[in-house]
């Protein structure tokens, strides 16, 4: 597996051994509500600035992934986060500006029979999810880390390879443990689009070495989307 993004960001962010201080985790009861803490991350993708690749591409979303929810136990409550409609949103609309046209298939191995012009189909996979909140590090800050890991096939079905690439985001709660919730949501909607900007850019390079497209094939401008609210 080769790695879009090698050691430009931490792919996983690791909570410290050391127990938290007493006001830290007053702080992180605030922000639970001595319950669970539940949200829905919100697409944050700006208008890519990209050279449209010349191809059909397939896309195959898993119902995993369209419906997942990253769910994690912390002391004082559970914290719950939907992920599942703002990357699928965001992935698919990251592809139908990077690609002449990109499908949605039912499956990976539907793609030659929907459309005989698809040279490939993929399939997007969250392989983490990290964050870490004020009561780990003593400070105001909220972080979040996902890893995406794309798999790439034949429009027949057979595995080509897969990409693997990482975002972060990160957003302070200036000092407030009710601004916790907020701020964590913010910092995993950068985290999806930083994710989004390294593969809209550097796809294209991995596409050529893998020999989806030639390195001479002529470049088009992708339209401009609009940012997601």
């Amino acid at each position: 597996m080769s790695e879009l993004n090698e050691d430009r960001r931490p792919g996983r962010l690791r909570r410290p051994r050391r127990a938290a201080s007493r006001a830290g985790v007053a702080a992180l009861l605030a922000l639970l509500g001595a319950c669970a803490t539940q949200f829905e991350a919100q697409t944050v993708i700006p208008a890519p600035l990209i050279t449209q690749i010349p191809i059909v591409v397939g896309v195959h979303i898993t119902p995993e992934f369209r419906n997942q929810v990253h769910r994690e136990e912390r002391d004082g409550g559970d914290i719950e986060i939907a992920v599942g409609k703002a990357q699928t949103d965001g992935f698919l609309r990251l592809l139908t500006a990077m690609f002449t046209r990109a499908v949605p298939v039912p499956s990976v191995a539907e793609g030659a029979a929907i459309d005989p012009e698809m040279r490939g189909v993929f399939e997007p996979v969250l392989e983490e999810f990290s964050f870490i909140t004020p009561s780990d590090t003593g400070t105001s800050l909220y972080a979040v880390s996902l890893k995406y890991r794309v798999n790439a096939y034949r429009p027949s079905g057979e595995l080509i390879d897969s990409w693997t690439f990482t975002g972060y985001g990160a957003e302070p709660s200036m000092g407030l443990p009710t601004q916790g919730k907020p701020a964590l949501q913010r910092a995993t909607a950068l985290a999806m689009r930083d994710a989004g900007t390294k593969l809209a850019v550097e796809f294209r390079e991995q596409a050529i070495v893998r020999g989806l497209i030639e390195a001479g094939a002529p470049a088009i401008r992708a339209p401009e989307l609009q940012p997601v609210p």
